[in-house]
């Protein structure tokens, strides 16, 4: 028998407690309600779990402070450093420093020039930054405007797979618009994390709880 949209979500809903500190965008959103610090946070989250990155993001804001003017005055050498533990560190590092310069000098050092344009255009701007690819700019758009985006990791992918969502060829795009079409009645915000919960703890990559 087909599970309907609303009974996978309920299911989801009814079986994951979701905790603020396991999902660093939506933990930094909540803490600061600042845009661009969600940015740093998910770039820091890139190939790197939510804990490490977390940690990576409470030693930035803590040793510089997590804004354009600050990371773009201070040196590759802090940055990197502040950031090793999210591995990846230097090229972090300068991602970081580069993105924090361009929004001073093109967008007054307000990240918000960005997020606040249409959704499909804030998106694309977004893009156009090294290091900012779909998923990143998916999970800023969502956790902060709540823009009809739908992010992407390799959790959400796989169980999208193994549910029959979309065929094990599916990109990223597929699979995010499958995605949208088929629970645009629900809070994507908070599917987006009960999907990773279920990747993470039942539907694993590795001995998967299928019985469960």
């Amino acid at each position: 028998m087909r599970c309907e949209p609303k009974m996978i979500y309920d299911r989801l809903n009814e079986t994951y407690k979701i905790k603020e500190e396991d999902y660093i965008a939506y933990y930094v959103w909540i803490k600061y309600k600042d845009c661009f610090k969600v940015l740093i946070a998910t770039i820091l989250s890139q190939n790197s779990t939510d804990r490490s990155a977390l940690k990576a993001y409470q030693n930035l804001e803590r040793e510089i402070g997590v804004s354009p003017s600050n990371l773009a005055s201070t040196s590759l050498d802090i940055i990197e450093s502040a950031i090793r533990v999210a591995g990846l560190y230097k090229t972090k590092a300068r991602r970081i420093k580069e993105i924090s310069q361009y929004i001073l000098n093109n967008y007054g050092g307000s990240i918000e020039n960005i997020i606040n344009m249409e959704a499909e255009k804030a998106k694309n701007e977004l893009l156009k930054f090294e290091g900012i690819g779909e998923k990143t700019a998916d999970v800023v758009l969502l956790t902060c405007k709540n823009y009809k985006f739908f992010p992407v990791d390799t959790h959400i992918m796989r169980v999208s797979k193994r549910l029959g969502i979309v065929p094990t060829n599916a990109n990223y795009s597929k699979t995010s618009s499958a995605l949208l079409d088929l629970f645009k009645g629900n809070d994507l915000l908070r599917l987006h994390h009960l999907l990773i919960a279920h990747g993470r703890q039942t539907c694993k990559a590795r001995k998967p709880l299928c019985d469960t």
